[in-house]
């Protein structure tokens, strides 16, 4: 019974136990039942059964192998599972089934019916959701609450060009309090230090000073978002009825309810002083620059959105959707300029070139100006993304959906998309092996009518790592923006080269998410001849 888990195999174990060994014209037909019925109860929800979608699925070596064993070989082997049912039906729908339940992929001639349905028949935030672990995310909030996306989306982008000092004073701020001196060759693990970067920054952006340089703030949030995490990964790698038990008997929820307790506190305080300052001084008070100051003015005063508790919940909503994505992105792009050594001077050489020209100064025009930069980004989210699925969606219709050609996708169906299959697809991507970092650099150039499109923070039909529509990813800009700041400093700043005979991090997949040694180091130095 390699099918089962251990609670299944027991439960058959004893039933079978119970029968006349001796001969099997003995067993009572009330023991023979009883061990039919543990079988059936045990094997049947595990069985493939009908969803209603005239779609194949990946995945399956017999036709009538039980799903619960694909469930179990998707996570970790979802990569292979995926690229198979790409291989064979790249134009067309495919399945993988998974613990969390069965997910529809489906090609980019799709998309554009697809982003211009309504929330209300196709919903991307219900599809985040479902794919964080459902009732165990700790994102569920969004389901009845987005004003914290729609800040992000209506207030910080368009903002972005007066928070550019912040990026920059706060990267520095990291750089002089959490980073070696690295006067002489240091080791210094990436992926560690861009996650602290990458923290600091989007604290700054979020909450503002003084709240996001306080280490119990820091520190809550940060184990806050890891703890998130790993339930999120330790849910979906079990069937669906023994995820309450496992819920309840793993220790990071009980550790991610005091990290939540004691950021809600810290959070409560600072929107209290923010209000009292505005009472006392209205005509003088200057309101902070940052989400949390937008989501108190988007949210309805009077209604249950306003309450403090509520807006503190949703400010730790972001917080852990945000931050770990763009972390690992930086540090595959570091990893990537240092397997690709010729790049270092390319990019520090643009990189001088541009803040010669604004004196210094981080501004969003200088960052927009660093193209080749942007198409490293670009290429090196290709060649690793931070998933192999993407633009997750669930139908919310009662009735469904029905595609452009006719074809209908039932209620509660989970969709999505395979990003890295299809930005690896050679009738796509030209030679898509080879690594180019200015692939997107080149094409901007040769065609100015294309001039956005080959962007980082940009999406398109063969570009998918941030989703599609207007419901991409919203922090996509902001990323983008923090990247290039912490990139650029580092590349002005530290002279960076791999340890004697290392290798480029490789990694493998569980489930759908890469994973690679998140300590593995890198050589930096400080320059002599740094300019910021």
């Amino acid at each position: 019974m390699q099918y089962g888990n251990s609670t299944t195999v027991l439960l058959l174990r004893n039933a079978l136990l119970s029968l006349n060994s001796s001969s099997i014209c003995h067993v009572h037909w009330l023991q023979m039942f009883v061990a039919l019925l543990v079988l059936t109860v045990c094997i049947f929800p595990y069985w493939r059964t009908p969803n209603g979608i005239n779609a194949p699925f990946a995945g399956y070596r017999l036709p009538w192998e039980p799903p619960l064993l694909v469930q179990m070989r998707y996570v970790f082997n979802a990569s292979s599972m995926i690229r198979e049912g790409y291989a064979k039906w790249k134009d067309s729908l495919f399945q993988i089934s998974r613990y969390d339940g069965d997910i529809l992929i489906v090609p980019p001639r799709y998309l554009d019916d697809l982003h211009n349905k309504s929330q209300e028949e196709l919903s991307a935030i219900h599809g985040l959701i479902r794919n964080f672990g459902g009732i165990y995310s700790g994102i569920t909030l969004l389901e009845e609450n987005d004003v914290a996306i729609r800040a992000l989306q209506t207030k910080i982008t368009p903002n972005l060009a007066k928070l550019c000092d912040d990026m920059r004073d706060e990267f520095q701020y990291c750089l002089d309090t959490d980073f070696p001196a690295c006067r002489d060759w240091t080791s210094v693990s990436v992926h560690p230090l861009f996650l602290k970067a990458v923290q600091r920054i989007t604290h700054r952006i979020f909450v503002g000073l003084p709240l996001c340089r306080d280490p119990q703030w820091v520190q809550a949030t940060s184990e806050h978002a890891h703890y998130a995490t790993m339930i999120q990964i330790a849910i979906r790698s079990v069937p669906k009825f023994f995820q309450p038990l496992l819920n309840f008997c793993l220790p990071w929820p009980w550790k991610n309810a005091a990290c939540v307790r004691e950021a809600k506190n810290a959070l409560i305080l600072e929107m209290q002083r923010r209000r009292d300052l505005e009472k006392v001084d209205s005509f003088d008070y200057i309101k902070s620059n940052d989400l949390l100051q937008a989501v108190m003015e988007m949210s309805s005063p009077g209604d249950k959105d306003s309450q403090l508790d509520v807006v503190a919940q949703i400010m730790l909503t972001m917080n852990t959707i945000a931050g770990h994505s763009t972390a690992a992105s930086g540090a595959n792009a570091l990893f990537d300029m240092v397997s690709h050594s010729k790049y270092i001077e390319v990019l520090r050489e643009e990189a001088l070139q541009v803040f010669r020209h604004v004196k210094l100064r981080v501004t969003k025009q200088a960052l927009g100006d660093l193209r080749k930069l942007d198409s490293f980004l670009r290429e090196s989210q290709r060649h690793n993304p931070l998933s192999l699925l993407g633009f997750f969606r669930v139908v919310l219709d009662p009735a469904g959906i029905t595609l452009q050609d006719g074809t209908h996708v039932p209620y509660n169906t989970l969709l999505c998309v395979a990003p890295h299959a299809i930005s690896n697809d050679p009738d796509v991507v030209e030679d898509p092996t080879s690594f180019n970092g200015l692939r997107y650099y080149e094409q901007r150039c040769r065609d100015a009518s294309q001039e956005k499109k080959h962007q980082y923070a940009t999406t398109d039909k063969s570009h998918l790592h941030f989703g599609y529509g207007i419901w991409a990813c919203p922090g996509r800009f902001l990323a983008s923006d923090m990247l290039k700041v912490i990139l650029t400093m580092l590349l002005l700043q530290y002279d960076i080269r791999s340890p004697e005979g290392a290798k480029r991090p490789v990694a493998s997949h569980f489930h759908e998410f890469p994973l690679f040694d998140i300590n593995t180091p890198l050589l930096i130095k400080r320059r002599n001849d740094s300019l910021v």
